[in-house]
This record gives structure tokens, sequence and C-alpha cells, in this order.
């Protein structure tokens, strides 16, 4: 695979994976997460109550914010709506507090010139999507000034995995759609930014599919999870001691399921800390 080198990234990438790496080092050696769990009630939040979190939203300079965004085309964008609040949730508590983010869960339009204060755009739907050409044009623009997309299907098959293709193409025509496999040297880090890992979650086959990554100025600017990622961040009561990673949102609390749940969200900080240094 023949990939360009990466070239220097504009100032708010820079930015972004200077706090990234800023964390990596200066976390105590040894830290364990799961075992400070056990030790003391952690601080707990819905995402219904993002608002009230004012740790996190008083103030989004020099923090990373992952944020939702509302496509004009018919969508469900705002399904599994406590799925970043716990995904960012569980990133503070695994880096004690630590990471620099701000939580904004509210959809941002894509044609909207807002979209160019974020590092990352995230994108979940059950729906074929088509995004307009307006929206197009603006994604253009955000992906060459070192913006990333993420998408994620959150059906994990089916009419949006098949929207990706096309509209890649309009957002980067020509482009090519690489499967991040761990044993692709261009892809390795996916799989080792935090967590070593062999391999993705072992969910269901349905969900077990790999990341795609099509590239814009040889960095890869459009990352397509096809596996739900966001059902298994999403919470139906909050995390407690006993019970570090809260109940899921969409299945029954059994060691099995959480197990597999731990495994997403290893793989889920390792691919924003991917997004942030790439």
């Amino acid at each position: 695979m023949d990939f360009r080198p990466t070239p220097a990234l504009p100032w708010p990438r820079r930015r972004a994976a200077a706090l990234a790496l800023w964390v990596l080092f200066t976390l105590p050696a040894g830290a364990d997460w799961l075992e400070d769990a056990s030790k003391s009630k952690l601080e707990t939040f819905s995402g219904s109550q993002a608002e009230q979190a004012v740790d996190l939203k008083q103030d989004r300079r020099g923090k990373v914010v992952v944020r939702r965004v509302k496509p004009e085309c018919k969508s469900d964008w705002n399904t599994d709506p406590t799925a970043l609040p716990y995904f960012f949730y569980q990133l503070r508590e695994r880096t004690q507090g630590k990471f620099p983010c701000y939580l904004d869960n509210e959809g941002l339009s894509l044609s909207s010139p807002e979209i160019y204060d974020y590092p990352i755009l995230y994108f979940t739907s059950h729906f074929p999507f088509t995004f307009s050409d307006a929206e197009v044009e603006n994604l253009k623009k955000y992906l060459a000034r070192g913006g990333t997309l993420w998408l994620d299907d959150c059906s994990g098959s089916g009419p949006f995995m098949e929207s990706v293709p096309g509209n890649v193409q309009r957002i980067v025509p020509g482009a090519k759609l690489f499967l991040m496999l761990r044993e692709e040297k261009a892809f390795f880090d996916l799989f080792n930014m935090i967590y070593a890992l062999e391999r993705l979650p072992q969910l269901k086959e349905q969900y077990t599919k790999p990341f795609q990554a099509a590239y814009v100025n040889g960095r890869p600017a459009i990352l397509f999870c096809p596996n739900d990622y966001g059902c298994w961040w999403e919470v139906s009561s909050p995390p407690t001691a006993l019970n570090p990673l809260g109940n899921p949102a969409h299945g029954d609390a059994t060691p099995t399921f959480q197990a597999s749940r731990e495994e997403v969200y290893q793989i889920t900080i390792n691919w924003l800390f991917y997004t942030l240094t790439h």
C-alpha cells in the first residue's frame, strides 16, 4: 500500500494532538482504572444531564470535542443520546480526569462554518444518507484543513453502510476506502495507541467488520466504523463503583456482554488518539 507522507498538521489538529500526547505521558505509571473504580464511588452523569456537567461545559478552548452532526437528509442522527456523554465519561475516568475534553451532544449542521471549530465530526444513523451539495463542499474544505469525519453505522449493516462509498466519492473524488487491518503497517496504531489489542472486539459477526479509511492529503480523514459502537457506549443506568461500565442500553449486564463493551471502549479510545495524532 502506497501512502503519501502526512504533511504538517494545521494548528487546530496540532493542538489536539499535543493534548493527546500530554495525557499519554502524564498518566501515573501502572494506573489501573478498573482497580481504582472498585475502591470508591465514581461521579456519574447521563446524556440528559450533560448540560449540568459544568466542568465539561465551561470552556471548550484547548479541549478535544467529538461533535455530533445533523445532516439535511432524513436521518435519526440523534439516536443513542447517551453514547458520546458516556464515552467521554469513560475517557475521563481512565485518565483520572486529566483528559481535556468538552461535551456538546447537540446536532451541528454540516453546511455551517462552525464545523471548523471541531477536530472530529461524528455521524451515526440507521437510514441511508446523501449529503447535500452544500454539505459536500463544506466537508471538502473541512477535511482539507485537517478535520476528521467519523461515520458509525447504527445498525451494523444495511442502508447506512451502503451509502458510505458514494458519499465518500463525492467528498473525496477518486478516493479508495482502505480496510484498517491490524497487519497493515499504516493502521497498526489503531490497535496499539493506548490499549494493545490483537483484534477488533469479539461481538456478533454482524459487528466485527474492519474499520475503513479514506485519505485526504496523505492523512486518514474519513474513518468509518461499520459496527455500531455508539450502541455499545450507551447506558441504561450510570456507572457505579461496583459496575464501572454502567448497565448497557442494548443488552443484559452479563459478564460476557460487559467484557465485550470494555473491548469496544478500548478500541474506541485507540480510535480517538489515532485520529488526533495521524
